[in-house]
């Protein structure tokens, strides 16, 4: 059974981050994508900066709370993952309203630049289910990190009912790569990418910044 591929556009709300890329549109799959080859000096580190990391963790965080607040007791298991600010929303809830609720209260939350809502209108999937979902993103990881032309470094692994949902920052090469090594692994029923795409300089240029950053944390700590 082949695995189908799609890449999701996020639904940009704020201007995009410098020196961020062109966003792939929706295509189904199979995915077919060109571009130039990553160096290996593009994939050896995360392309955010450090600050933009922590960001992202906080924005997870903070969002899932408000999720939960804003539905309340309405069922739901709804997973927040942010990527330079923009968020991926996966899961379930039991209504239109409460997909809509919890897209709307994204949109609208600190520091976050562009929302793909993929959250099912369904039952919240079972812990067993979850569980199954847990052990299926490290075999995806594992596989990723097997593949000597893509860096795990660069992206995050989300599954849920044995959808893969892939985000970061990637050549098309790149992206092409990683979409087709997680369609490979057993178990997995689809892959979503919600790359972000630049070009192999774009990426290049994007790292002397990040290196730039650290350096000047560096000097500033001493």
């Amino acid at each position: 059974m082949q695995t189908k591929i799609i890449t999701r556009q996020l639904s940009v709300i704020a201007a995009s981050l410098a020196g961020a890329a062109v966003l792939s549109g929706c295509i189904a799959a199979p995915l077919i994508v060109g571009g130039a080859a990553a160096t290996t000096a593009s994939v050896a580190t995360d392309r955010r900066t450090a600050g933009t990391i922590v960001s992202d963790e906080v924005v997870e965080k903070r969002l899932s709370y408000e999720i939960d607040q804003v539905l309340g007791k309405a069922p739901h298991h709804i997973t927040v993952t942010a990527y330079e600010g923009k968020v991926l929303l996966s899961g379930e809830t039991t209504s239109l309203e409460s997909r809509s609720q919890a897209e709307q209260t994204a949109m609208k939350s600190l520091d976050v630049t562009g929302v793909v809502n993929e959250i099912a209108v369904m039952d919240p999937a079972s812990v067993t289910t979850r569980f199954s979902d847990s052990l299926l993103a490290t075999k995806v990881r594992t596989s990723i990190i097997g593949n000597g032309k893509i860096s795990l470094n660069q992206m995050k692994v989300v599954v849920e009912r044995g959808i893969v949902y892939l985000m970061g920052l990637v050549t098309a090469e790149e992206a092409q790569n990683a979409a087709h090594t997680a369609s490979m692994v057993s178990g997995v029923q689809k892959v979503v990418t919600c790359f972000t795409i630049a070009t192999a300089e774009e990426i290049a240029e994007r790292m002397k910044n990040v290196e730039s950053s650290k350096t000047e944390s560096t000097d500033a700590a001493e």
